[in-house]
């Protein structure tokens, strides 16, 4: 039974460490507080629980952002590949008003896997990196990014043009995607005329 065997664990964990408390806690509770100071301790029982990837990392990022421990996070950050992507970082620092280290994230973004690639607007625009936002929705011709970032970014007129043209000329081609040679068509019977 996996609650007796966690509760084994915390015992054998409490012996350990001394001053740390951790019966009773759930699971991640008692990673959180691992990670912390004990690492390995923590690396272990993720291994004895079968704590997938993507889970610990959502809880590592969890623990670093509520003990404000955020060199942690940045080393962390900076492992080659994230299996959930940046977002997470940018989000956990945005709450904790720390965009500095959010647009580090955020530019870390654009060299990660490919799991970023349909975010990154969005990952953009939350921490007001405003022209990266905006061209990346256009190359995403993405009109949900479009809106997202004028509605949460402060945004000058010629950004807020730049939008306005780019979401127009994305909703045209969604249409009609065959408009454009309807077009090319349309004035080559004009000339013949």
């Amino acid at each position: 039974d996996d609650e007796a065997r966690l509760i084994a664990k915390q015992d054998e964990l409490e012996k350990k460490l001394y001053n740390v408390q951790l019966k009773g806690l759930s699971l991640v509770d008692t990673l959180e507080i691992l990670l912390i100071n004990f690492e390995k301790d923590a690396d272990t029982l993720r291994k004895d629980f079968n704590v997938n990837d993507k889970r610990y990392w959502w809880i590592k990022i969890q623990a670093y952002a509520k003990k404000n421990a955020w060199t942690q996070l940045l080393e962390f950050g900076k492992k080659p590949t994230s299996p959930i992507g940046y977002e997470p970082f940018v989000d956990v620092c945005i709450r904790s008003q720390k965009l500095d280290e959010a647009r580090r994230f955020a530019d870390r973004s654009i060299y990660s896997s490919k799991l970023d690639d349909e975010r990154l607007p969005f990952i953009f625009a939350k921490v007001q990196m405003v022209d990266e936002a905006i061209n990346s929705a256009i190359k995403l011709k993405s009109i949900e990014a479009l809106n997202f970032i004028e509605a949460k970014c402060h945004l000058s007129e010629v950004n807020l043009t730049k939008i306005r043209q780019s979401r127009d000329k994305i909703q045209d081609y969604d249409d009609n995607p065959l408009k454009n040679v309807f077009k090319i068509f349309n004035r080559g019977n004009r000339a013949d005329e």
